[in-house]
């Protein structure tokens, strides 16, 4: 996988500063998925496949920790205070695997993988936490 092709992909997305929606894993963390939203109408899933490793941080346990003991599956969406500041694609020292380093603000992400796609996508196909019945 072409380390730049990807890198120039992901930065298409105009990602800064965006709000993060949500990060998923799947299939025992074989496919990691961040979802960033573009506008009312369409976001970006940044797909992660065949992960070999992720390592992600939160603000739970920093010292500066803003939300306290308020779950985040608990908050609103205006609540919600993920926001993408950097996605960095590099070679990794697995071959065949690409390192990303993902900051979100109050979660940093390090997710070595062997390739990713990224797609835009209509909201309303899109169903998450802080949507739940009330």
């Amino acid at each position: 996988m072409n380390i730049e092709q990807v890198q120039t992909e992901i930065d298409k997305t105009d990602y800064w500063d965006m709000k993060i929606l949500n990060v998923q894993a799947d299939f025992f963390g074989d496919e990691l998925t961040i979802y960033i939203e573009k506008d009312d109408k369409t976001s970006f899933k940044v797909s992660f496949n065949t992960c070999y490793k992720v390592n992600y941080e939160t603000d739970a346990g920093w010292d500066d920790n803003w939300r306290g003991s308020v779950k985040v599956k608990d908050m609103s969406f205006a609540q919600l205070g993920y926001f993408a500041q950097d996605i960095t694609v590099s070679e990794s020292e697995n071959e065949d695997f690409i390192k990303v380093e993902c900051n979100f603000s109050i979660m940093n992400m390090s997710i070595v993988c062997k390739n990713i796609d990224v797609e835009e996508i209509q909201n309303k196909d899109l169903s998450f936490f802080w949507e739940k019945e009330k």
